[in-house]
């Protein structure tokens, strides 16, 4: 036991006078005495060995998760013989004036790099409350931004209704997938003076940015990165048409509400994945019984039927399913600008409300989406490696039921999301991280 200790520890038994593990309500204690060294006065560097006192230092040590483990140090006082100062020795379990063990401080750290865990959490497995978790993230973790790549998408996540921005963007690299900065804010004003601090000779550097069709970014992007090419994500826009062609599914399927039982409401209600699956993979050779029909059918003929339920029903899958053939064009880009102008014209002249209101959307954003044809390292730009981020973001903020310190969540965000972001070595002092408290009422005081 005494070697699993030292060793916990990082202990040589040369250095240790005594070494006694004990339990006692069902916590567990080291207690530890080490060899007397001496040391040099701080007051005038003269040696001394002379012990003045003795006293127990408790340091939380949590090697083991979920198991409480103490340090009671005997820490001695030396005096100094020949100023008289008092000083005591050197601890090599913790910093100065801390109460944790640097064990902990680091297994803590490892801890948080886990999406999945919260301060709270994080605070069970080590024997700390969750203000002492808070406290070691916000003195180890100061993460600055990242560089900006020849190729970024941006994009914005819901991050609190109490916020007074209750959207957030972040910004990643196509490239490698970077965290490259989370802000607080997507308002026009706030990134205006975000992209206004960087380096102009860093902005110039920016060839690509992807984003979905939000006017704000389109406007910072042509005002302070020159060189880029804005592309609209083409994710955004088959959502966007997705969205349509189920609004007109359930404006079908209403008319079949009483009447449950319909082939139309099973096949509406029931089957609706076949509309909005790749035309490509729905599979015309393989039959399955259906046990509403009674008898096998493929995916091919269950579209079918579907389809001639309603005649705006087929004509949307249709509009759909042409965009979707616009979207895996390759080749030249004047072909493919040529393309999306007959796609808004089918669009626009459809008749039905929603993929008209598309068709605006594309000829506003025309010169946009013929950009995300674009390639870079073989990959066509698109917002892809953002959306696979902002998947894990919204996991962090349901675990934790949000953060009321926005700059606390942009350091955890790009702490879990970079791989390989560290900590820092040397901690630092957290006064500046810390929210300001509320000011305290008025109130009378009681008298005895």
């Amino acid at each position: 036991m005494q070697d699993y200790i030292m060793k916990s520890l990082s202990l040589m038994e040369i250095n240790v006078q005594s070494c006694e593990y004990i339990t006692k309500n069902n916590d567990n204690y080291y207690m530890i005495t080490l060899v007397s060294r001496g040391n040099v006065c701080p007051e005038c560097f003269t040696y001394s060995k002379k012990v003045h006192s003795y006293k127990n230092k408790r340091i939380n040590h949590s090697m083991l998760l979920k198991e409480k483990l103490t340090v009671i140090y005997h820490q001695r006082r030396y005096i100094c013989p020949k100023c008289g100062r008092t000083f005591v020795e050197e601890n090599p379990f913790a910093l100065t004036r801390s109460r944790i063990s640097q064990s902990t401080i680091d297994k803590t750290l490892l801890l948080l790099k886990d999406y999945n865990e919260t301060f709270s959490s994080v605070g069970r497995l080590v024997n700390l409350s969750p203000t002492e978790v808070v406290e070691i993230f916000d003195r180890y973790v100061r993460i600055d931004r990242k560089p900006l790549q020849e190729v970024i998408c941006i994009d914005e996540f819901y991050f609190s209704r109490h916020a007074k921005n209750k959207y957030a963007c972040m910004i990643i690299g196509f490239r490698n997938g970077l965290l490259l900065d989370v802000l607080k804010s997507r308002r026009k004003e706030y990134l205006k003076n975000y992209f206004r601090s960087i380096p102009l000779e860093e902005r110039k550097q920016v060839k690509f940015i992807s984003m979905d069709m939000y006017d704000n970014y389109r406007d910072i992007a042509h005002s302070y990165l020159p060189n880029a090419l804005v592309c609209a994500d083409s994710f955004h826009a088959v959502k966007q048409i997705n969205e349509a062609l189920n609004k007109i599914r359930l404006k079908v399927m209403h008319r079949y509400k009483d009447n449950k039982q319909s082939d139309e409401y099973y096949l509406l209600k029931h089957k609706n994945n076949l509309l909005f699956k790749d035309s490509l993979k729905i599979n015309d050779s393989y039959y399955k019984y259906n046990n509403h029909f009674k008898y096998r059918l493929s995916e091919a003929a269950l579209l079918e039927k579907m389809l001639n339920i309603d005649d705006e029903l087929k004509k949307a899958y249709e509009l759909k399913e042409l965009y979707m053939i616009f979207n895996s064009s390759k080749g030249d880009l004047k072909e493919i600008s040529k393309f999306l102008d007959d796609v808004i014209i089918a669009y626009k002249l459809s008749g039905i409300g929603p993929f008209a209101e598309i068709g605006e959307t594309l000829s506003q954003w025309h010169e946009e989406v013929v950009n995300s044809f674009h390639t870079y390292h073989d990959r066509r730009i698109s917002n892809g490696p953002i959306e696979g981020r902002n998947k894990y973001i919204k996991i962090i903020l349901k675990l934790a039921n949000g953060y009321r310190n926005f700059d606390r969540f942009r350091r955890r965000s790009m702490y879990v999301l970079n791989k390989y972001e560290k900590p820092l070595e040397t901690p630092q002092k957290t006064d500046a991280l810390k929210l300001p408290g509320e000011t305290r009422g008025k109130y009378k005081k009681r008298k005895k």
